[in-house]
């Protein structure tokens, strides 16, 4: 019985207790003392049942946990890689021109021509020493393509080596070089996802798929597009879109999106008009026009490729073929400034009709001659984006003839143009489904949408006819392929998922001890042992469930109520032996012995690294 205090002696004299517990009503006192007494006793386990409950509620279990929080860590700090790449371009692009416009672009139009034709070849120039640099000077080690980590790698990305190449991309980007962002902020991004899994000492498979988070988180900052940029390394990267790596990207590419739109501002990517078509009729001619990029894009493609080979027989050092490239890029700049940069003001000029006819077809024969010259000499920068600004120019000609002979059942240039954009990207990319959404998202334009699945799926298919079908991502992927040794890392048992388990305790330890040992983290199993040996295993959870309800006693032994081990891993367990033996036993993580006449706990393996490494080989280029 609880001993009364001031307060209570109070309420029992109120009640007209008499001192000595006689009296009418000190039976029912005394009851009523009793219940709250025994209501005192129970609050600590009624606080932890519901902050359990309430933990179990929102994550189910701790693996989940996990892989949602290091999936939003990196989306978030993708966003931030992004903000700052941004602004380095920024600065670069005041420094080489000496112009505070928002347009490198208008700052190069105001440029004297020997001006414009000298900052893309200092530029190259300080890009190549850069690489230069890191690859001979500092001995940094090779830099690895996110693909390469993805793909084929062990999901590690070197950290100077890719600062170093994002260092250079901004000289190359800032001085007027035919390339997007998308590219070294996608790469930045990946390197923080791959560090964030190393941090957090995850697995192969697993940090491999922080490292394509950070790649989808990039690609939705960039654009503003985080069903396309998770959406992307599915289809591209991965090859698949099984949920166990597509929700944790679709995190990553939300956090990344919301973040970059804190930092700096929301809106579409281009400013685009509003839209009316015609007639239904002019469905016919988005086909045709899906068609016609099929047609066009593999030539581009191969007109990148001979500039990398013309560039590579010359066996320069890279900062002489960098600073060639420069003067490729400001020869050209010379009569058209519009191929500076990433494109995007000129791709709002054309949507917004600002572009006559014939400057639009210079501008497409320049701008894909100044890409050529950039990325065939080596420099760092994305590909995306010239390719959206190549493809819009291409549908705003289609357009623009279109609805010269048509004018009553056509549309205007500017649904061509994105129409083109998005059907350029799908023959180049050869990912349809990434194209249509990726041009939806960054125009917020519900009215694009269906012609624009009838030119991009058509596009897809008609550039799949050349080439053996290979993208503009072949090269990479080849790389990265080849870069895999013939007994790669590619896991074939589960040793290297093998993670210290999350919780164990002694035989002889109470019911009650253990909930109170319990980290505050959900956990699936709590492992029993007897030194290093495992005896059993019981579910945390239903045991706190359990004694909530007055079925299991706190002083009980922790061996009395839990469940004998009916399978464990070992360390050269094939993965489909472990896999069976997840779906048998309906669980989502095991323990791992030394074998089956050796019961000594060396760790447990989640059901989801599993399933990761499966996935890995089963997208494993053949």
């Amino acid at each position: 019985m609880l001993g009364l205090n001031g307060g209570s002696l109070q309420y029992a004299r109120w009640l007209n207790l008499d001192g000595d517990g006689r009296g009418p009503t000190s039976l029912c006192y005394k009851a009523t003392v009793a219940t709250m007494a025994n209501h005192v006793r129970d609050l600590p386990h009624l606080s932890l049942s519901l902050v359990t409950r309430l933990r179990l509620l929102l994550f189910g279990h701790e693996d989940l946990a996990g892989i949602v929080f290091w999936a939003a860590l990196t989306g978030f700090l993708g966003a931030l890689a992004y903000a700052a790449f941004r602004e380095g371009t920024h600065l670069l692009e005041r420094v080489f021109t000496g112009q505070n416009t928002a347009s490198l672009v208008n700052a190069a139009i105001l440029l004297v021509w020997w001006h414009r034709m000298l900052i893309p070849v200092v530029g190259g120039l300080l890009a190549g020493l850069v690489l230069y640099a890191a690859g001979r000077v500092l001995t940094v080690p090779r830099a690895v393509d996110y693909m390469e980590a993805v793909l084929v790698g062990d999901g590690r990305i070197p950290f100077r080596s890719t600062m170093l190449t994002a260092l250079s991309s901004l000289c190359s980007i800032g001085s007027g070089g035919s390339l997007g962002r998308e590219g070294p902020v996608v790469q930045l991004a990946a390197m923080v996802g791959s560090k964030l899994g190393a941090l957090a000492r995850a697995s192969i498979p697993r940090l491999r798929l922080m490292a394509a988070c950070g790649a989808a988180a990039g690609i939705a900052a960039v654009y503003n597009a985080p069903i396309s940029g998770a959406l992307f390394v599915s289809e591209i990267v991965l090859g698949n879109t099984a949920m166990e790596s597509f929700g944790p990207l679709v995190v990553a590419s939300v956090t990344a999106n919301v973040t970059a739109h804190r930092i700096i501002g929301y809106g579409s990517l281009f400013p685009v008009p509003h839209l009316q078509f015609a007639s239904n009729i002019e469905l016919v001619f988005f086909v045709v026009l899906g068609v016609v990029l099929g047609h066009l894009a593999p030539p581009f493609l191969n007109l990148i490729d001979f500039a990398k080979s013309r560039f590579v027989k010359l066996r320069w050092p890279v900062y002489w073929q960098l600073c060639l490239g420069g003067v490729f890029v400001g020869a050209i700049s010379i009569f058209v400034p519009q191929v500076w940069g990433n494109g995007y003001s000129v791709v709002g000029d054309i949507l917004d009709g600002k572009t006559t006819r014939v400057r639009l077809a210079e501008v497409l024969v320049a701008k894909a001659a100044a890409t050529a010259a950039t990325v065939g000499s080596g420099a760092v920068g994305g590909i995306f984006t010239p390719t959206l600004f190549v493809g819009c120019a291409l549908g705003a000609l289609a357009g623009e003839g279109m609805h010269a002979l048509l004018p009553s059942i056509t549309s205007g240039p500017a649904v061509y143009a994105l129409i083109g954009m998005g059907g350029f990207l799908a023959a180049t990319t050869h990912a349809p489904l990434t194209s249509i959404l990726m041009v939806f998202e960054m125009t917020g334009d519900y009215q694009v949408v269906l012609p624009l699945m009838l030119a991009c799926v058509t596009a897809h298919y008609t550039a799949k006819v050349y080439r053996h079908g290979e993208s503009v991502y072949h090269g990479s992927l080849v790389r990265a392929a080849a870069a895999a040794a013939p007994d790669d890392w590619r896991l074939r048992t589960v040793e290297p998922l093998v993670k210290p388990p999350a919780a164990q305790v002694p035989r002889n330890t109470s019911v009650g001890e253990l909930l109170a040992q319990l980290p505050k983290r959900p956990l699936e199993r709590v492992y029993i042992v007897d030194g290093d040996q495992l005896i059993s295993w019981l579910d945390p959870r239903r045991v706190l469930d359990q004694v909530q309800k007055g079925h299991i006693d706190g002083t009980a032994s922790v061996e009395q109520v839990a469940h004998p081990v009916s399978f464990a891993l070992s360390p050269d367990m094939a993965l489909g032996t472990a896999l069976d033996g997840f779906l048998r036993e309906q669980a989502t993580v095991l323990p791992v012995t030394l074998g089956p006449w050796r019961n000594s706990l060396v760790g447990e393996v989640s059901r989801r690294d599993v399933l990761l490494a499966i996935q890995d080989r089963l997208t494993f280029p053949k």
